[in-house]
């Protein structure tokens, strides 16, 4: 070994990779979840709740109707858990709106939420949003419950300390992730500094451990052996327990397609479907309910009569509607996706708060320049093994293919499940809900010598090189993300 290659693999290697991630990122999700107030994180009340039902065993929600609705004159589903009301009622938090995008926490808002009571009364809180989530990324936090309330922690303490619970899951998944790696540190490590992936992992969110999750799930298929890939596989269901619309991006651990060995890597496959269809059976049949909105009328695609009201989202007329003229299956995720794209890609990066908080916009063009560069570094990425180039190509197209049917695909439910009956648009699809396509880059990709005519080229950069501009990133993050959520819920 070269002097200069004994230098790269010692200060630019994997491990200076994970000493740089553990720097930028542990401030960052500890921060968040110091001072962002209660529920100031997208859904964060209905998730803490899953969180607080698992301490008394309510791995699946309950569904149940005991009342009618009044438009209709039906009997309203409800779906959810019983939790402890004490402890919940410090996760609803108080705020001051300054403006409709401007919450404010006053010494009496913080004052109230820390003194709210002790209540062991158990109470019924409706969920229909992730009561159908598998509860892996909900443990850490109820871990974090159950301890604080040995050391007779105050209900927002509790709350905190769940939140603390969660930053060290991801952590420790992310240090996880870059140790396992066998290349694309730079791509890995990018995704899991991401401001949003950052803010999320420090609240009571899942989406934060589950993007680190698909990173490690990625992280282990970059290995050669069969036990990487099964403990991928493992992973990746546990994300897709909480994520089904996902579960095209598990053929990525059949890859590649015609190469020894196919039949074993898509029967590992099919055996780790198994749980997850398994599991989308269950909640249909017994916890998933129709979507309860504000009261509102059809839109315009609605062929009934619209002065009628409507109180829920209604798959059945949705459906209908999309098959009335069997090509808005394209046209509306397309000139939704059109319409959303600037939105969805600054909420990829990092809109904080509940969708609030956003930055200029030379920070999100930064860390595009960051997630280009780290892709492209893929191209001269040392892999374990190399690839032809007929191979790389169907990789390629199996990957991207993947991911665009699975985008089409949350874009048809959301349609279906979440979006007014009628409506000319798709509404509800968040930039986060992309993150998890992006560890996949690891394997649509190739190294150079991959592409046709350039088997001979053996050049390659160490992952700390290629990762430089997302941790220096990411660094510059550690001071302005904890003072931007500072000037925004504290100062006025």
């Amino acid at each position: 070994m070269t002097g200069w290659q004994r230098f790269t693999q010692l200060y630019c290697g994997k491990f200076a990779v994970m000493a740089l991630f553990l720097l930028c990122a542990l401030p960052v999700t500890v921060t968040t979840a110091l001072i962002t107030p209660p529920s100031q994180s997208p859904d964060e009340v209905s998730h803490y709740a899953r969180a607080l039902g698992l301490l008394h065993g309510a791995i699946f929600a309950v569904r149940h109707h005991n009342d009618v609705d009044t438009l209709t004159g039906k009997l309203m589903w409800h779906t959810g858990v019983k939790v402890n009301a004490g402890e919940l009622n410090a996760s609803e938090g108080n705020v001051t709106i300054l403006t409709p995008y401007r919450p404010l926490v006053t010494a009496e808002d913080w004052n109230a939420s820390e003194n709210v009571k002790p209540n062991p009364f158990m109470f019924f809180v409706n969920l229909p949003n992730t009561a159908t989530y598998f509860p892996t990324a909900y443990v850490p936090g109820a871990l974090g419950v159950a301890v604080a309330r040995v050391f007779g922690a105050t209900p927002l303490h509790r709350f905190i300390t769940a939140r603390l619970f969660m930053a060290v899951a991801f952590m420790l998944v992310g240090l996880a992730t870059l140790y396992v790696a066998a290349y694309g540190e730079a791509v890995l490590v990018t995704v899991l500094v991401l401001p949003m992936t950052l803010f999320l992992a420090g609240t009571m969110n899942q989406d934060g451990l589950l993007i680190g999750m698909t990173c490690l799930a990625a992280a282990c298929l970059t290995r050669p052996t069969r036990g990487g890939r099964i403990a991928g596989l493992v992973v990746f269901a546990l994300v897709l327990g909480a994520k089904p619309p996902y579960i095209l991006l598990m053929g990525a651990f059949a890859l590649p397609l015609f190469m020894p060995g196919f039949w074993l890597r898509f029967r590992d496959m099919v055996v780790a479907m198994l749980p997850v269809l398994g599991w989308v059976v269950l909640i249909s049949l017994f916890v998933v309910v129709p979507y309860g909105k504000q009261t509102y009328f059809p839109g315009p695609l609605y062929t009934g009569d619209h002065s009628i009201p409507m109180d829920h989202a209604n798959a059945a007329a949705q459906l209908h509607i999309l098959m009335e003229r069997p090509r808005r299956f394209l046209a509306l995720p397309y000139y939704s996706t059109i319409r959303d794209a600037l939105a969805d890609y600054f909420t990829l990066i990092g809109v904080l708060g509940p969708l609030q908080l956003v930055m200029p916009h030379a920070f999100y063009y930064c860390w595009g320049g960051c997630l280009v560069f780290a892709g492209l570094g893929l191209l001269v990425t040392r892999r374990p093994e190399s690839m032809r180039p007929l191979t790389a190509l169907v990789n390629f197209i199996a990957i991207t293919g993947a991911i665009a049917v699975t985008y089409w695909m949350l874009d048809i439910t959301f349609y279906l499940d979440w979006t007014n009956v009628g409506a000319a648009d798709i509404d509800g699809i968040q930039g986060r809900y992309l993150d998890i396509f992006l560890p996949f880059a690891l394997f649509a990709i190739p190294h150079i010598s991959a592409l046709p005519g350039l088997a001979r080229v053996r050049f390659s950069l160490p992952p700390l090189v290629l990762a430089l501009p997302s941790l220096g990133m990411a660094l510059f993050d550690t001071g302005y993300i904890p003072l931007k959520m500072v000037l925004n819920y504290y100062l006025h």
